[in-house]
């Protein structure tokens, strides 16, 4: 069988055992999954409602077509289920096309299934499943010099606003002629959203901001936008907290986060380099201007560190062994604060982690360029 062949079933695989992986989690609505299942529940039957839900509110828009297939008050999950799915084959292609390399696209997919967040959280309503679809989407275009890349950061933002700051991975390109109509075109479409949020609650956005956790939340009447910001070093403190503690949640192994700052600081010819820099610079003085933070917002950052990392873990293979075994406190962590509520137990729960193994052995046994 041809090497590309074997790739794609292994992708397949993937795909299959992730799926049987969600089938058996546990469907449990909370904190924020209600504004977004209210919102697009209260679309689907034509009400275009941004004053009684909070929130940004882009994933419910898909989710609508599948309210309307399923009638399901959980359709905020399964439109994360489905896009947490087409993460699978979009992470091998983004980890392929960056470095042109098979055995890339298989470490980075092996990265992927160690970023237990994402795909954990969904089950409680959350959106970073669909925002890391978008932030590899929005990668996946920049490299390949795609003009849809604009219109994927657009609706991006409009998951979640941190994947804004991948701007600079395809400025360039976005103001030629090709490139700008698209730019344009995913400008309208934020416009129109922030527009219509404006046009009905008379502020751009109706966010729970910060203090949507201390009692009810009067989604007519939230919190300036002004003060979610504030001036300090407390804010980019957390976020270092939020790269490197495992005890805060966080995405993804410390180690790859490590990997991935070294390479960009010394690999001058890495790809991108600059851009990928300036990306993860915005989203840290983003996130470190907030009076509130969680390592999710560094979503745009840790996957770009993990796309950097690669690199290293290319030429001293044994160091992916180290990250297996630093993600299992990624893992164990979350457990003990997410998925312990949707999953039956722990062996269970880390059915990614043993499915990344799985796949890190089939890339030791084949000639992969």
């Amino acid at each position: 069988m041809k090497i590309e062949n074997k790739i794609s079933c292994v992708v397949i695989a993937v795909i299959i055992f992730m799926t049987f992986y969600f089938v058996t989690g546990r469907m449990q609505m909370n904190d924020d999954g209600f504004q977004y299942e209210g919102f697009a529940e209260s679309l689907a039957g034509g009400h275009l409602d941004f004053k009684s839900f909070y929130g940004f509110q882009g994933l419910s828009f898909f989710a609508v077509p599948v309210f309307w297939l399923t009638r399901s008050h959980n359709s905020i999950i399964i439109t994360s289920i489905i896009f947490s799915l087409l993460s699978i084959p979009l992470a091998y292609m983004v980890g392929r096309d960056f470095y042109s390399g098979r055995r890339a696209g298989i470490y980075f997919l092996i990265l992927f299934l160690l970023t237990p967040y994402p795909y954990t959280t969904m089950f409680r309503g959350f959106q970073e499943a669909a925002l890391l679809f978008f932030i590899l989407l929005i990668i996946y275009a920049s490299i390949n010099k795609k003009i849809f890349a604009p219109l994927a950061w657009a609706i991006g933002g409009i998951v979640k606003p941190f994947s804004l700051t991948l701007f600079p991975l395809f400025v360039k390109d976005a103001f030629t002629r090709k490139g700008f109509i698209s730019l344009v075109t995913g400008l309208i479409i934020g416009t129109l959203y922030l527009g219509a949020s404006y046009y009905q609650t008379g502020h751009l956005i109706n966010n729970a901001a910060i203090n949507s956790y201390s009692g009810n939340f009067n989604t007519g009447n939230p919190p300036p936008l002004v003060e979610s910001f504030a001036l300090g070093v407390k804010g980019y403190l957390r976020v270092g907290a939020n790269l490197l503690l495992y005890f805060r949640k966080i995405m993804i192994s410390p180690l790859v986060i490590i990997l991935g700052a070294l390479a960009l600081w010394f690999n001058k010819g890495l790809r991108l380099r600059k851009e990928i820099a300036a990306a993860i610079i915005l989203n840290f003085l983003l996130v470190g201007s907030l009076t509130f933070s969680f390592s999710k917002y560094l979503l745009p950052m840790t996957t770009l560190f993990a796309l950097a990392s690669v690199g290293y873990l290319l030429k001293y293979r044994w160091l992916m062994w180290l990250v297996l075994l630093d993600s299992f406190f990624v893992f164990f962590f979350i457990w003990d604060y997410f998925g312990s509520d949707y999953w039956s137990n722990i062996y269970v729960y880390l059915l990614p982690f043993w499915v990344a193994i799985a796949v890190l052995l089939f890339s030791r046994t084949e000639k992969l360029n």
